[in-house]
């Protein structure tokens, strides 16, 4: 259908060319311009063409005849030619009037000027009748102007002219007269197939003439363009399947759009629907609950038997039912029940009852009223076999005071994690400081005193709390208070709970790294008190100096600090960072400890062997990975005379030392004299000067000062196991 209606268009604008001239709609090609009607001052050029089309095929020929243009509009400077500009264009309406425009007899009308087109009128024709009803018409020219082409309004106007000579009664019979042809109308579509049409008018016959011949209305095609097709949807695909096979799911359905074409619009709305749908309940197979605890024994000994049991949550919706069972059962308390010997009979001991106890058990009662926690009291059995009761032990009780500290501490403690550091931090370190003066009265006290320290380390560390200097006195003297020889009973009973003396070692050197990380390069600081002696030094890697340890001239200096032989110097060239020499914002942190008292407090000796110099701590922030030098500590005797002194350091990797992780691969041991030893390590570790004293010797034990000495660089948990390791491998 396309095809056909595209070859009917070619059929109506088909252009026709002959030898040079081509004639398009029934037009021949425009004349040449003539001569300009004036040689200056403005004139009109003007050219012509003629219509081609045959009498009754005349609507193809539309426009004007003549078109003009302006030329020679240069000034004149004498007379020269000049034409109206009413002679410039001439309609094609004029190829019909031939000599109407001329008069010929009968009223004129005076020549006028449409306002509306600025065209000029030609005077009205002579009355188309000498007696009764007449006709008259005038027409005007297209006027071709500066800036236009085309011209509106109509180039023929007529009116009716009314004789005053009365006709007589015998006539010549006066035939119908066509008017011009209207212009052609707009096209009826503006796509697709349309129209245009034009009409004329008849004049009426009069005296008996003949009507007008021929059609009143002409249509020609036009605007053959093809029209814009806007999309249209398709039909809707059918429903999806739910996408899910049981509880709620969507399904969805689609369709889609035919169209759009030759510039039409898309489809409007939605190519995707969706809904939910519902296949009924999912089924839940059953759960487990977790197990209940596990009911007391049947027997307290000789066998007996205990249960536990679960519920089971669900199935639903003929889901599976739990797997296995709801109840376990299992045996208890399958040792033989004691003999009446080996059991402790019910005592009243420090104003406190305590009940039968089997061998091998603990009992506990309540602290006195001035401390929170529980005394602790085990049944053992000798070597004999009989049931005998152990000394009891307070390392679970806390006195009241101290119990009230380490609560404020946790608070502070719990403020700092959130970023909430309030006052008061400073005087819960002076509190500490004053009551741990006074001494303590549990070894639970102890413990508490170190679990305090290590919150206040946990609040220094924050970046947004700076400690004052009078923080760092109170926390070195706090424990230095620790320390105090009363308070040696108390840690040999706290070092029966486990590796406490670890956690002071631990809490001392994270004090240092705090502290270092807060002072300045090439900054010391020098605390000493009656139970310890402590520097920490911060020193850039390149450009550092050696470290010499303790001070003897530094102020506040005590006597038995001042008088010790006890020593280690740090080399500078000691640290082997990988970085190159010229990064000198790497900087490292030595804090070195000197312990007065911490041996005897320990009381490690056994038979006959015994440390034999004060302990001596080392930590360097960060630890190096390597030592381009060797670390040299040299120590004055406590017990002089003795002979194979050794240097051992702690050395996991050994399985094969006879002194379980501790191996001599690590330090050298050099004898200076009878008083001194000197212990070269090439590596940071924890070492000991031990010194094995003749079996012969008569000696009271008690009196023997026995001391450790303990080089920790950067392994806080090194130096507690140093501690057990000594205690368990080679004296017990």
């Amino acid at each position: 259908m396309l095809t056909d209606l595209i070859q009917k268009v070619h059929s109506l604008v088909t252009l026709e060319c002959s030898a040079a001239v081509c004639v398009s709609g029934g037009w021949s090609v425009w004349g040449q311009w003539r001569r300009c009607s004036s040689e200056c001052g403005g004139g009109i050029q003007t050219r012509a063409r003629t219509c081609q089309s045959p009498a009754e095929e005349s609507y193809l020929c539309e426009g004007v005849l003549e078109e003009g243009r302006p030329c020679n509009a240069q000034p004149c400077s004498g007379k020269g030619l000049h034409l109206s500009r009413s002679q410039s264009l001439r309609s094609v309406d004029s190829r019909k009037r031939d000599d109407v425009d001329k008069p010929r007899g009968g009223q004129q009308s005076p020549q006028t000027v449409d306002s509306a087109s600025g065209e000029e009128w030609s005077a009205w024709s002579v009355c188309s009748a000498t007696c009764g009803e007449g006709w008259q018409s005038r027409t005007r020219l297209c006027v071709y102007g500066s800036y236009s082409t085309q011209c509106s309004g109509k180039l023929r106007e007529q009116r009716a002219c009314n004789n005053s000579a009365v006709c007589p009664a015998a006539l010549i019979a006066v035939h119908g007269a066509w008017d011009e042809w209207s212009p052609w109308s707009l096209c009826s579509s503006t796509c697709g197939r349309g129209y245009r049409s034009r009409t004329r008018t008849c004049a009426p016959p009069q005296f008996g003439g003949d009507a007008c011949d021929g059609p009143e209305k002409q249509t020609k095609f036009c605007n053959i363009a093809v029209c814009p097709v806007d999309g249209v949807w398709n039909e809707w695909s059918n429903w999806s399947s739910c996408s899910a096979s049981c509880s709620n799911g969507t399904t969805q359905r689609t369709r889609e759009c035919n169209g759009p074409s030759y510039g039409g619009s898309e489809c409007r709305g939605e190519w995707l629907e969706t809904v939910d749908c519902f296949l009924g309940e999912c089924p839940v197979d059953g759960k487990w609950q977790p197990w209940s605890l596990w009911s007391g024994c049947s027997k307290t000994c000789g066998g007996g038997s205990q249960q536990r049991n679960r519920i089971c949550y669900g199935p639903f919706f003929e889901g599976q039912s739990c797997p296995g069972e709801r109840e376990e059962v299992r045996h208890c308390n399958e040792k033989r029940c004691p003999e009446p010997h080996e059991i402790c009979g019910e005592d009243n001991f420090s104003n406190v009852i305590w009940k039968m106890t089997p061998a091998g058990d603990t009992t506990a009662v309540r602290c006195p009223p001035n401390a929170m926690g529980l005394i602790l009291r085990r049944c053992s059995l000798d070597e004999e076999g009989v049931a005998y009761w152990e000394n009891p032990t307070y390392m679970k009780c806390i006195s009241n005071d101290y119990r009230s500290i380490q609560t404020l501490t946790r608070e502070h403690l719990s403020k700092a994690q959130r970023g909430l550091v309030g006052d008061g931090v400073s005087e819960v370190m002076t509190k500490l400081r004053v009551t741990s003066s006074d001494g303590t009265s549990y070894s639970g006290d102890l413990l508490a005193i170190v679990d305090v320290l290590k919150n206040m380390t946990e609040i220094f560390r924050r970046a947004y709390y700076s400690p004052s200097s009078t923080d760092m006195r109170n926390f070195v003297q706090s424990v230095s208070n620790l320390l105090m020889e009363e308070n040696r009973d108390r840690w040999e009973e706290a070092q029966l709970l486990g590796p406490n003396i670890k956690e002071l070692f631990r809490l001392v050197e994270d004090f240092v790294d705090v502290i270092g990380l807060r002072m300045k390069d090439f900054q010391d600081m020098y605390e000493v008190t009656d139970n310890l002696v402590l520097s920490v030094h911060k020193r850039p890697v390149v450009g550092q100096a050696d470290i010499s340890f303790p001070m003897k001239g530094w102020r506040g200096m005590v006597d038995w600090a001042r008088s010790s032989e006890d020593r280690v110097i740090i080399p500078k060239n000691i640290l082997s960072t990988g970085k190159p020499e010229s990064d000198e914002s790497s900087t490292f942190v030595t804090g070195i400890v000197l312990y007065r008292n911490l041996g005897s407090i320990l009381t490690l000796q056994r038979n006959t062997t015994v440390l034999n110099s004060k302990v001596l701590s080392v930590t360097i922030k960060p630890t190096p990975a390597s030592l381009s030098a060797p670390v040299v500590v040299e120590f004055s005797h406590l017990y002089n005379g003795t002979t194979n002194q050794t240097c051992i350091s702690w050395d996991e990797s050994d399985s094969s030392s006879l002194l379980g992780s501790w191996s001599a691969r690590g330090c050298k041991a050099v004898l200076v004299d009878s008083f001194r030893t000197k212990c070269v390590c090439d590596r940071l570790s924890t070492f000991a000067i031990l010194a094995r004293l003749n079996p012969e010797m008569n000696m009271d034990k008690t009196q023997l000062p026995s001391v450790t000495l303990i080089v920790g660089c950067g392994v806080s948990s090194l130096t507690l196991l140093l501690l057990i390791i000594i205690y368990v491998s080679v004296w017990r």
